[in-house]
Protein backbone atom coordinates (compact mmCIF):
# COMPACT_ATOMS: atom_id res chain seq x y z
CA UNK A 1 0.00 0.00 0.00
CA UNK A 2 0.86 3.57 -0.93
CA UNK A 3 0.41 6.89 0.61
CA UNK A 4 0.34 9.64 -1.36
CA UNK A 5 0.88 12.89 1.29
CA UNK A 6 0.59 15.20 -1.24
CA UNK A 7 -3.18 14.97 -1.38
CA UNK A 8 -5.11 16.93 0.84
CA UNK A 9 -6.89 15.18 3.29
CA UNK A 10 -10.81 15.57 3.31
CA UNK A 11 -13.33 17.25 5.76
CA UNK A 12 -14.24 13.60 6.79
CA UNK A 13 -11.08 12.43 7.57
CA UNK A 14 -9.97 15.27 9.61
CA UNK A 15 -13.05 15.15 11.87
CA UNK A 16 -12.21 11.42 12.48
CA UNK A 17 -8.28 12.24 13.29
CA UNK A 18 -10.43 14.59 15.51
CA UNK A 19 -12.39 11.78 17.11
CA UNK A 20 -10.00 9.19 17.62
CA UNK A 21 -7.48 11.71 19.30
CA UNK A 22 -10.44 12.32 21.66
CA UNK A 23 -11.09 9.35 22.67
CA UNK A 24 -7.42 8.58 23.36
CA UNK A 25 -7.10 12.05 25.21
CA UNK A 26 -10.32 11.95 27.27
CA UNK A 27 -9.82 8.69 29.18
CA UNK A 28 -6.64 10.65 30.40
CA UNK A 29 -8.11 13.61 31.18
CA UNK A 30 -10.54 11.82 32.89
CA UNK A 31 -7.47 9.98 35.31
CA UNK A 32 -5.89 13.13 35.48
CA UNK A 33 -9.31 14.71 37.28
CA UNK A 34 -10.17 12.11 39.79
CA UNK A 35 -5.86 11.82 40.44
CA UNK A 36 -5.33 15.10 41.33
CA UNK A 37 -7.93 17.61 40.56
CA UNK A 38 -11.22 16.17 42.23
CA UNK A 39 -10.95 17.13 45.55
CA UNK A 40 -11.36 14.63 48.50
CA UNK A 41 -13.86 15.45 51.72
CA UNK A 42 -14.56 13.37 55.00
CA UNK A 43 -17.61 14.22 57.02
CA UNK A 44 -18.80 13.25 60.48
CA UNK A 45 -22.07 13.84 61.76
CA UNK A 46 -21.86 13.10 65.58
CA UNK A 47 -25.02 11.44 67.41
CA UNK A 48 -26.84 13.15 69.47
CA UNK A 49 -25.40 12.10 72.85
CA UNK A 50 -22.42 10.91 74.66
CA UNK A 51 -22.08 8.37 77.19
CA UNK A 52 -19.36 9.22 80.21
CA UNK A 53 -18.08 6.71 82.67
CA UNK A 54 -16.26 5.88 85.57
CA UNK A 55 -14.56 3.18 86.52
CA UNK A 56 -11.75 0.73 86.64
CA UNK A 57 -10.49 2.10 83.44
CA UNK A 58 -10.80 5.75 84.88
CA UNK A 59 -12.56 8.32 82.98
CA UNK A 60 -13.61 8.23 79.53
CA UNK A 61 -16.33 8.62 77.15
CA UNK A 62 -18.59 6.32 73.83
CA UNK A 63 -19.25 8.79 71.30
CA UNK A 64 -21.34 7.46 67.66
CA UNK A 65 -21.66 8.95 64.50
CA UNK A 66 -21.35 8.71 60.83
CA UNK A 67 -18.50 9.06 58.47
CA UNK A 68 -18.96 10.09 55.15
CA UNK A 69 -16.51 9.98 52.11
CA UNK A 70 -17.05 12.53 49.46
CA UNK A 71 -15.23 12.15 45.90
CA UNK A 72 -12.93 10.03 46.88
CA UNK A 73 -12.38 6.52 49.36
CA UNK A 74 -10.46 7.63 52.42
CA UNK A 75 -8.99 5.68 55.44
CA UNK A 76 -9.25 6.51 58.94
CA UNK A 77 -6.08 5.97 60.53
CA UNK A 78 -6.88 6.95 63.89
CA UNK A 79 -9.60 8.92 65.98
CA UNK A 80 -8.96 10.77 69.45
CA UNK A 81 -10.40 13.04 71.54
CA UNK A 82 -9.78 15.98 74.16
CA UNK A 83 -12.02 16.73 76.32
CA UNK A 84 -11.29 20.18 78.13
CA UNK A 85 -13.04 21.12 81.16
CA UNK A 86 -13.84 25.07 81.03
CA UNK A 87 -13.59 25.95 84.56
CA UNK A 88 -10.05 25.09 85.10
CA UNK A 89 -8.95 23.78 81.56
CA UNK A 90 -7.78 20.36 83.16
CA UNK A 91 -7.84 17.90 79.88
CA UNK A 92 -8.80 14.91 79.39
CA UNK A 93 -7.21 12.97 76.97
CA UNK A 94 -8.30 9.62 75.14
CA UNK A 95 -7.74 7.31 72.37
CA UNK A 96 -10.08 5.21 70.37
CA UNK A 97 -9.75 1.47 72.24
CA UNK A 98 -12.88 -0.16 70.94
CA UNK A 99 -15.36 -0.55 68.21
CA UNK A 100 -19.10 -1.49 69.52
CA UNK A 101 -21.51 -3.14 67.35
CA UNK A 102 -24.29 -0.68 66.12
CA UNK A 103 -26.70 -4.20 65.98
CA UNK A 104 -27.82 -5.87 69.24
CA UNK A 105 -28.40 -9.60 69.60
CA UNK A 106 -31.07 -11.56 72.04
CA UNK A 107 -29.09 -14.10 73.98
CA UNK A 108 -30.93 -15.96 76.43
CA UNK A 109 -33.48 -12.40 76.93
CA UNK A 110 -30.93 -10.23 77.46
CA UNK A 111 -29.80 -7.87 74.64
CA UNK A 112 -26.26 -7.71 73.87
CA UNK A 113 -23.61 -6.42 71.26
CA UNK A 114 -20.03 -7.48 70.32
CA UNK A 115 -17.04 -5.27 70.19
CA UNK A 116 -13.74 -5.13 68.70
CA UNK A 117 -10.33 -3.60 68.98
CA UNK A 118 -10.20 -0.48 67.39
CA UNK A 119 -8.17 -0.13 64.07
CA UNK A 120 -7.52 1.80 60.64
CA UNK A 121 -10.76 1.19 58.34
CA UNK A 122 -11.27 2.26 54.69
CA UNK A 123 -14.69 4.51 53.93
CA UNK A 124 -15.78 4.07 50.37
CA UNK A 125 -15.93 7.11 48.10
CA UNK A 126 -19.48 8.97 48.34
CA UNK A 127 -20.73 6.16 51.36
CA UNK A 128 -21.40 6.40 54.86
CA UNK A 129 -19.58 4.32 57.34
CA UNK A 130 -21.59 4.54 61.07
CA UNK A 131 -19.18 4.13 64.11
CA UNK A 132 -19.78 3.79 67.59
CA UNK A 133 -16.39 4.23 69.66
CA UNK A 134 -15.04 3.94 72.82
CA UNK A 135 -12.38 6.00 73.79
CA UNK A 136 -9.83 5.04 76.52
CA UNK A 137 -7.55 6.46 79.09
CA UNK A 138 -4.35 7.49 77.52
CA UNK A 139 -2.86 6.95 81.04
CA UNK A 140 -0.62 3.56 80.67
CA UNK A 141 -1.73 0.61 82.99
CA UNK A 142 -4.77 2.52 84.03
CA UNK A 143 -6.97 -0.59 84.98
CA UNK A 144 -3.71 -2.48 86.61
CA UNK A 145 -3.08 1.40 88.39
CA UNK A 146 -6.93 1.02 89.43
CA UNK A 147 -6.45 -2.64 90.83
CA UNK A 148 -2.96 -1.56 93.12
CA UNK A 149 -4.94 1.42 94.41
CA UNK A 150 -8.10 -1.05 95.15
CA UNK A 151 -5.93 -3.75 96.61
CA UNK A 152 -5.92 -3.28 100.00
CA UNK A 153 -9.90 -2.62 100.10
CA UNK A 154 -10.52 -5.52 98.90
CA UNK A 155 -7.52 -7.66 101.48
CA UNK A 156 -9.60 -5.72 103.81
CA UNK A 157 -12.86 -6.65 102.78
CA UNK A 158 -11.79 -10.72 102.70
CA UNK A 159 -10.91 -10.40 105.94
CA UNK A 160 -13.80 -8.66 107.28
CA UNK A 161 -16.01 -11.24 105.86
CA UNK A 162 -14.05 -14.39 106.91
CA UNK A 163 -14.26 -13.31 110.95
CA UNK A 164 -17.72 -12.13 110.65
CA UNK A 165 -20.16 -15.32 111.56
CA UNK A 166 -23.56 -15.05 109.01
CA UNK A 167 -22.26 -11.82 107.41
CA UNK A 168 -24.80 -9.61 106.26
CA UNK A 169 -25.16 -7.46 103.00
CA UNK A 170 -25.50 -4.30 105.07
CA UNK A 171 -22.78 -5.22 107.63
CA UNK A 172 -19.81 -6.22 105.33
CA UNK A 173 -21.38 -3.19 103.02
CA UNK A 174 -20.65 -0.50 105.64
CA UNK A 175 -17.95 -2.31 107.27
CA UNK A 176 -16.08 -1.90 104.53
CA UNK A 177 -17.41 1.84 103.44
CA UNK A 178 -16.58 3.24 106.75
CA UNK A 179 -12.97 1.91 107.30
CA UNK A 180 -10.35 3.83 107.10
CA UNK A 181 -8.53 2.26 104.30
CA UNK A 182 -11.67 2.78 102.63
CA UNK A 183 -11.07 6.80 103.07
CA UNK A 184 -7.39 6.12 101.46
CA UNK A 185 -8.76 4.85 98.57
CA UNK A 186 -11.39 6.69 97.68
CA UNK A 187 -8.54 9.79 97.73
CA UNK A 188 -6.42 8.07 95.20
CA UNK A 189 -9.50 6.78 93.06
CA UNK A 190 -10.43 10.70 93.00
CA UNK A 191 -7.44 11.37 91.04
CA UNK A 192 -8.25 9.64 87.87
CA UNK A 193 -12.36 11.01 88.48
CA UNK A 194 -12.32 14.07 85.69
CA UNK A 195 -16.31 14.38 85.73
CA UNK A 196 -17.00 17.63 87.84
CA UNK A 197 -19.90 19.66 87.74
CA UNK A 198 -19.60 22.37 84.70
CA UNK A 199 -19.29 22.98 81.49
CA UNK A 200 -16.91 20.74 78.55
CA UNK A 201 -15.61 20.95 75.50
CA UNK A 202 -14.86 18.01 73.21
CA UNK A 203 -12.42 18.20 70.19
CA UNK A 204 -12.71 15.05 67.99
CA UNK A 205 -9.73 14.57 66.01
CA UNK A 206 -9.95 12.62 62.78
CA UNK A 207 -6.62 11.10 61.14
CA UNK A 208 -6.67 10.16 57.29
CA UNK A 209 -4.94 10.40 54.22
CA UNK A 210 -2.05 12.46 56.30
CA UNK A 211 -4.55 14.67 57.24
CA UNK A 212 -5.79 16.04 60.81
CA UNK A 213 -9.40 16.97 60.88
CA UNK A 214 -11.20 18.36 64.06
CA UNK A 215 -14.65 19.01 64.90
CA UNK A 216 -15.54 20.37 68.11
CA UNK A 217 -18.38 20.34 70.42
CA UNK A 218 -19.56 21.18 74.32
CA UNK A 219 -22.12 19.41 76.78
CA UNK A 220 -22.41 20.19 80.37
CA UNK A 221 -22.34 18.18 83.74
CA UNK A 222 -25.09 18.84 86.33
CA UNK A 223 -24.25 18.36 90.39
CA UNK A 224 -26.77 15.67 90.20
CA UNK A 225 -25.17 13.96 87.18
CA UNK A 226 -21.71 14.53 88.43
CA UNK A 227 -22.07 13.10 91.82
CA UNK A 228 -24.12 10.40 90.10
CA UNK A 229 -20.94 9.44 88.21
CA UNK A 230 -18.99 9.48 91.54
CA UNK A 231 -20.85 7.17 93.52
CA UNK A 232 -18.93 4.57 91.33
CA UNK A 233 -15.84 5.04 93.18
CA UNK A 234 -18.19 3.51 96.50
CA UNK A 235 -19.24 0.87 93.95
CA UNK A 236 -15.43 -0.38 93.38
CA UNK A 237 -14.64 0.01 96.96
CA UNK A 238 -17.94 -2.64 97.62
CA UNK A 239 -16.46 -4.59 94.57
CA UNK A 240 -15.62 -7.78 96.58
CA UNK A 241 -18.98 -7.72 98.74
CA UNK A 242 -21.22 -7.97 95.63
CA UNK A 243 -19.13 -11.15 94.77
CA UNK A 244 -19.00 -12.48 97.86
CA UNK A 245 -23.14 -12.30 97.98
CA UNK A 246 -23.64 -12.87 93.93
CA UNK A 247 -24.75 -9.25 93.37
CA UNK A 248 -24.59 -7.36 90.04
CA UNK A 249 -22.70 -4.75 90.33
CA UNK A 250 -24.02 -1.76 88.24
CA UNK A 251 -22.04 0.87 87.57
CA UNK A 252 -23.60 4.13 87.02
CA UNK A 253 -23.41 6.38 83.23
CA UNK A 254 -24.24 9.48 82.32
CA UNK A 255 -25.38 10.57 78.88
CA UNK A 256 -25.02 14.30 77.56
CA UNK A 257 -26.63 15.93 74.50
CA UNK A 258 -24.00 17.39 71.93
CA UNK A 259 -24.27 20.47 70.66
CA UNK A 260 -21.94 21.27 67.07
CA UNK A 261 -19.64 24.46 67.94
CA UNK A 262 -17.43 23.55 64.78
CA UNK A 263 -18.17 21.37 62.08
CA UNK A 264 -15.05 20.63 60.94
CA UNK A 265 -11.82 22.28 60.32
CA UNK A 266 -8.28 20.88 59.09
Amino acid sequence: MTFNFQTPITAYETLAIILAALALIVPFLKWIYKKFLKRLKLYFTPSETITLYFNKSGSYVLLGGVFEAKNKAIVIKNISVDIIRDSDNATLQLDWSTFLSLVYRRIGGNYENTCETAHPFKVEANTLFPVNIEFGSLIENIEEKSQIILEPIYQYTGEVINQTQNPTIPFIDSAVKNNKTATGVRDSLSDLFFWKEGKYRIVLKTQYNNKLLKHTYKFSLTSDESKKLRENIDNLIVAQVADYFQLKLIMNTVRKRLTVTDKGSK
